[in-house]
């Protein structure tokens, strides 16, 4: 499990940590741990790299599209968080330090009609 400081977080965590900080920027109309759940419920595709996640939105992923979720990334600099909803699709993009990454947030948040921040890498879940 991912303390603050250390230099590696799982998939997993990152994803959740991701869409805890989105529910930060929404209208939040949906409680947290339902919008968190959800968010993890409906991917279906999930492509991993060693700076950056892509995931689409769909149905749901199978057990087998699993195997990534405890794979180990940088938890040094910061992580962005992209979403489009109405494209069903999102980012977690790797960034050397927290100014690239504000500037990256203000860049794509300019671009409208899609969802921008830092991932808080403090923020915690428990799925029920």
């Amino acid at each position: 499990m991912y303390q603050l400081g250390d230099d590696k977080l799982e998939v997993r965590e990152l994803l959740v940590k991701a869409f805890a900080s989105a529910w930060e920027h929404t209208d939040k109309s949906v409680d947290r741990d339902t919008y968190i759940n959800s968010s993890i419920n409906v991917i279906t595709s999930l492509q991993v790299g060693p700076e950056m996640l892509y995931g689409e939105e769909g149905q749901g992923l199978l057990d087998t599209e699993l195997d990534h979720l405890p794979d180990l990334l940088r938890a040094d600099g910061a992580w962005v968080y992209y979403g489009v909803p109405s494209e069903n699709y999102f980012i977690l993009t790797w960034m050397t330090d927290a100014e690239t990454a504000r500037a990256k947030v203000e860049a794509l948040q300019a671009e409208g009609d899609s969802l921008a921040c830092i991932v808080d890498l403090t923020q915690e879940w428990r799925r029920a």
